[in-house]
């Protein structure tokens, strides 16, 4: 790298001190270098317009040529001299050449160097920026590659899942959903309750969380926005400053031909990592849930068909038994409650149990179970999400609506 100097003002600073430091040594000592044949003015001049150029070796070969006339002019001479004898005119005009040449040289080789330097500039920043780009582009493998790892976990978690969700009833669906939905989004109050069919009231299925958050029975209200959202787009429906105090963080539509049966209810979700990624794995999930609950449900009447009456969802007293005990298996890991109801009837024989079943159904909700014994010619209700004290309200209603439709039983 060359040396730069972009004050005129220090270049004839240091222009001056060369020509006054030489003509000082060359009085106080009486060198008489204006004599000499190559003089150090010579070098002065050459140096000062290799370095900075034209402009500046003019000026050396002004202020030489003044201390020529000085020094001409002190020792007595003739001042003319320097310009008609031949022998001072052709070293004036030497000293003048080199200032030209000398001056020329140097501006072209400072204007060369500029550019070379202007251009290595434009490379250095070139250079940076592509340093720039290559540690974004690095950033950017890395972050693919843990995306490309973060799919292979999420592949394997989906495979997983698949396996949990593979159970042989729904309600043992609904259990392993409930675990995994808690495990995945690192929530531990989660719960899944029924619609009924009014979609005033959801039942709840089996929850993770408290009484106090998760009640047996949650009445819907119709100007209820998060709700509304919900039945109406049957999608994901996260929670906004607009919903009403109390509404869950999230909720999500258990979807069954069409209609939204069952809802998934998270009411401890950190919104800091609910992505669009999780939502659209929940989304899948829960795809996934209505697929095996409907699968599991048909395979389960399929199979149970042996223990009903023919031609009706009435179950033989073991069988029924065998649903009581699954339930209060479910009570005591889930904390579930129900209820139980028995009425005997008088007058049974006079209609069919499939008469029977139609009256009763009308009024009963789809997850209720009916059971018979035929011993004591009693039937049994199983009422899951109903707490034991309100059985008794259930009881009356189904006394007073079966005495509506002149049904005759025995208190």
């Amino acid at each position: 790298m060359i040396y730069r100097q972009t004050s005129m003002v220090r270049k004839s600073v240091e222009l001056l001190v060369a020509i006054i430091g030489l003509g000082l040594i060359d009085q106080w000592f009486a060198l008489e270098m204006t004599e000499w044949t190559l003089n150090p003015f010579v070098f002065v001049i050459l140096l000062f317009s290799l370095r900075y150029g034209l402009n500046v070796g003019l000026m050396s070969f002004l202020l030489t040529l003044g201390y020529y006339l000085m020094e001409a002019s002190r020792s007595g001479g003739d001042l003319f001299l320097l310009f008609y004898d031949s022998s001072r005119f052709i070293e004036v005009l030497f000293l003048l050449l080199i200032a030209v040449i000398g001056g020329l040289y140097g501006t072209s080789f400072k204007e060369r160097y500029e550019s070379l330097s202007d251009r290595n500039d434009e490379l250095n920043d070139d250079n940076e920026e592509m340093k720039e780009v290559i540690e974004l582009m690095e950033g950017s493998q890395k972050s693919m590659q843990e995306r490309v790892l973060e799919s292979e976990y999420t592949l394997k978690r989906i495979y997983q899942v698949g396996k949990a969700l593979d159970q042989p009833t729904p309600d043992l669906i609904r259990n392993e959903a409930i675990q995994i939905i808690s495990d995945l989004f690192k929530a531990d109050e989660v719960a899944i309750y029924r619609v009924d069919s009014s979609r005033s009231a959801m039942r709840l299925s089996v929850r993770k969380g408290s009484k106090e958050v998760f009640p047996q029975t949650i009445f819907v209200d119709h100007e209820s926005s998060m709700y509304r959202r919900l039945f109406a787009n049957k999608t994901v429906t996260i929670r906004t400053v607009d919903d009403e105090d109390g509404s869950p963080v999230l909720v999500g539509p258990v979807v069954s031909n069409y209609e939204v049966k069952e809802v998934l209810i998270i009411n401890d979700l950190d919104f800091a990592k609910l992505t669009t990624y999780e939502i659209q794995i929940l989304s899948l999930l829960l795809d996934w849930v209505s697929d095996r609950i409907d699968k599991s449900q048909t395979a389960v009447w399929k199979e149970e068909e042996t223990q009903m009456f023919p031609g009706t969802r009435i179950y033989y007293k073991e069988a029924f038994d065998e649903k009581v005990a699954m339930q209060q298996q479910r009570k005591e890991t889930y904390g579930v409650d129900y209820s139980i109801v028995e009425l005997p009837f008088e007058g049974f024989h006079e209609m069919s149990k499939v008469e029977a079943e139609i009256i009763l159904r009308a009024y009963l909700r789809e997850l209720d179970i009916i059971g018979f014994d035929e011993s004591t010619q009693t039937f049994s209700f199983l009422l899951p999400g109903t707490e034991e004290e309100k059985a008794t309200i259930v009881e009356k209603r189904i006394q007073k609506f079966l005495h509506e439709k002149g049904v005759n039983y025995a208190d």
